[in-house]
């Protein structure tokens, strides 16, 4: 069983937190290649895509594990950042990649986890012989996604954060995208948007009648989106620039009579 890899992500950072090393020496008692990094709590410099561009690459690490304290588990600002690095490795990986949560002093819940992380198996560390757990789950065949639409992020410091959403199959009649609360209470609001082919931010777009300040609610919760009527396919995608951290999204074709049902989604 040598020779997979594994890529740990270790959640505790603060001065006297719980070190990596007996987790680290678990997983390579197991067989498994050990490499990895320490969370980087820097949302405003958008850090998380630094990790996430480092699992894009398919040699890097045949299996994901996320390493955590309850309490680091149910931080808003880690689990916004581990929802859009989720969201950018199963929209731009060729391959899924097998992610597990391991929780070094409690026993994790699929439940308990944001959304974009729920195909993620969870493994309680303070059990003997997880590792082997985790090595079997590198062996396991990974699901791909049978959602109806797609979901990424395009994100750099310079650049901004920008969401990238459309259809898996078929074609919306123009599209909508809105945001709802802010972590810790901070203002979001979106202040751009385009519409060009999937997976890169277009230099040019023609936006047709476009929407601003849509205000809407849904199961109880307000959001204010940005719409556009242009047909999107699956191979261009509507891209929408969010100042600040929503706590949800909403996605979809743009509303009307015949249209499927808007997507809500919760980031934290």
């Amino acid at each position: 069983m040598a020779g997979k890899k594994v890529w740990v992500t270790w959640l505790p950072t603060e001065a006297g937190a719980p070190g990596p090393d007996a987790a680290l020496g678990a997983l390579a008692k197991a067989g498994l290649q050990v490499s990895g990094s320490k969370w980087v709590d820097e949302l405003e410099k958008v850090a998380w895509s630094d990790l996430a561009v480092q699992l894009l690459d398919p040699k890097a690490a045949d299996l994901w594990v996320v390493a955590g304290r309850k309490a680091d588990l149910e931080n808003p600002r880690i689990r916004y950042g581990l929802s859009l690095a989720t969201a950018t490795l199963n929209a731009q990986r060729e391959a899924p990649l097998p992610g597990f949560v391991a929780g070094i002093d409690f026993a994790p819940a699929s439940d308990g986890l944001p959304p974009l992380l729920s195909g993620f198996k969870c493994v309680p560390a303070t059990d003997a012989g997880w590792g082997a757990k985790v090595v079997a789950g590198a062996y396991a065949k990974p699901q791909k996604s049978a959602e109806e639409w797609r979901f990424d992020v395009i994100a750099h410091a310079l650049i901004g954060q920008w969401f990238e959403v459309g259809p898996a199959a078929g074609e919306w009649a123009g599209a909508i995208f809105g945001v709802s609360g802010g972590l810790s209470g901070g203002e979001v609001k979106i202040t751009q948007h385009a519409v060009g082919p999937k997976g890169e931010l277009p230099e040019r777009t023609v936006v047709e009648y476009a929407q601003r300040g849509i205000r809407a609610e849904l199961s109880g919760t307000g959001f204010t989106a940005w719409a556009v009527q242009n047909r999107i396919g699956p191979d261009e995608s509507y891209f929408v620039k969010v100042e600040g951290h929503p706590e949800r999204i909403v996605f979809g074709p743009a509303p009307r009579e015949d249209a499927p049902e808007v997507v809500v989604l919760a980031l934290v």
